[in-house]
């Protein structure tokens, strides 16, 4: 759960003191857009901040610019994927067939199955006389 305290400890295992406005920012974003891990946004302001802003320290400027750009836009894309083809939900039938080609290793027994052969790469094995 999202609070002050959880977002601060965030900030602070990273080395970061925000502000009273930088957490009260962060706690509106979190439940602007439905996010109750406060480790799981902050390693996502991290991870806008280092690929954008240079590792820049969090401002409400900077925030508000990653709520824009991470996610208010893929909210539109999502809302324009699931409205378009003439409001037909769901993946297209190029990503379906693309899915479906996927290979999944399920229920392997790993007493059985060694990691190489998992990787096609099976070692004979050499008899000593």
């Amino acid at each position: 759960m999202v609070s002050i305290e959880t977002i601060r400890e965030q900030f602070d295992e990273l080395g970061i003191e925000p502000s009273d406005e930088v957490v009260n920012k962060c706690i509106e974003i979190c439940l602007n857009n439905n996010i109750g891990d406060p480790v799981e946004f902050v390693e996502q302001w991290m991870a806008y901040s280092v690929s954008k802003l240079s590792g820049a320290e969090p401002t409400v400027a900077y925030l508000s610019e990653m709520e824009a750009h991470e996610y208010t836009a893929k909210a539109r894309k999502a809302s324009k994927i699931g409205l378009g083809a003439g409001g037909n939900v769901g993946a297209s039938p190029r990503v379906e067939s693309k899915l479906s080609k996927i290979t999944t290793y399920r229920n392997v027994d790993s007493a059985e199955q060694d990691v190489l052969e998992m990787y096609g790469c099976i070692t004979p094995k050499v008899s000593c006389f």
